[in-house]
């Protein structure tokens, strides 16, 4: 009976991570095609190519608004299927696009669908586990989900060589079908029926007001979207950081694959220390040295030339 529940606790937390690596995976694996896609389409603008990745946090930012309440209505993996049909409709849509307008209704699109997966595994992860042991859990599934970051941008890249930038859409649709089949068969329904709720704007409006009841969740929210935000700005211009201003391009999904891996391994730290200190300790010492790392880049790069990219990757990793 051990024995059965590790098994089935060990493919939760790989599903789960499954299901929020469609979000990296669509992201992350189409940085090295951004150039391709840019001249493909005749882009005013080179740098214009990073709104493929920016505007897809836009959906996912809208999408989470729509796909949490729906699922408090109608059970958590509904939702998933309809973000997955809704995904299949928005990367037909990429590969389609003639213009960049085209290109980024699309990934906004793809950020709404992928909103699904990602809001309901933290949601299924919510209603089967709870506390410190939640946040534990939530690190593991993490660290797997962080996988997907170092091999993304080589897996893209090699896609792109051989069939050209639409195949990572193919590649990313085939996936999402697989997950999604995986989630119908093997995952049952983490809702209880007696906790669903009708939707209503009311809901929503009691929901935001409850939030708000609880400081130190208002105050974890804002230092995560500031985090967040950050990070975008990483995974935005990355690419072009790497591949233009360092010439880079080759290498750049092994950079990326090593930066990935630092973020990985301070997460699965994450899942032991949050145990043992409590998640407000930790989010203060964290917060702490990415504030004080990047005060540091700033007085001594701010206006200057580029730095080595050793001293930019040890900064990267630090961040």
């Amino acid at each position: 009976m051990q024995k059965n529940n590790y098994k089935s606790k060990f493919e939760f937390i790989v599903l789960m991570a499954s299901l929020m690596s469609l979000v990296s995976l669509s992201i992350d694996a189409l940085l090295p095609a951004l150039n391709n896609i840019g001249k493909a389409m005749n882009f005013p603008d080179p740098k214009d190519s990073q709104l493929l990745i920016t505007m897809i946090f836009l959906g996912l930012g809208v999408g989470q608004l729509i796909a949490g309440p729906i699922s408090d209505t109608i059970g958590r993996k509904p939702v998933v299927y309809i973000g997955f049909i809704l995904f299949i409709i928005a990367s037909y849509i990429c590969v389609s696009a003639i213009t960049i307008d085209q290109m980024i209704l699309g990934r906004i699109l793809q950020g709404i669908s992928l909103s699904a997966p990602r809001t309901i595994s933290i949601a299924m992860i919510r209603d089967t586990f709870s506390g410190n042991y939640m946040a534990k859990i939530m690190s593991f599934i993490v660290v797997i989900f962080l996988l997907v970051p170092m091999i993304a941008p080589a897996l893209g890249k090699i896609m792109l060589e051989l069939n050209g930038w639409k195949s990572i859409f193919y590649f990313q649709a085939l996936l999402g079908l697989l997950v999604t089949v995986w989630l119908w068969k093997r995952q049952p329904e983490t809702l209880n029926s007696k906790y669903k709720k009708p939707l209503s704007l009311k809901l929503f409006i009691d929901g935001l007001k409850e939030f708000f009841k609880y400081k130190q969740a208002v105050i974890f929210t804002i230092i995560s979207g500031l985090i967040t935000s950050s990070f975008m700005v990483y995974l935005s211009s990355s690419q072009h950081i790497f591949e233009e201003q360092y010439k880079l391009s080759d290498e750049f999904p092994i950079i990326f694959a090593g930066l990935s891996l630092s973020l990985g391994l301070a997460t699965f730290f994450n899942g032991n220390l949050v145990v043992r200190f409590g998640m407000l300790k930790l989010v203060r010492f964290s917060t702490m040295i990415l504030v004080f790392t990047s005060i540091i880049y700033i007085f001594f790069f701010f206006e200057k030339s580029n730095p080595s990219i050793e001293i930019l990757f040890t900064f990267f990793s630090f961040e």
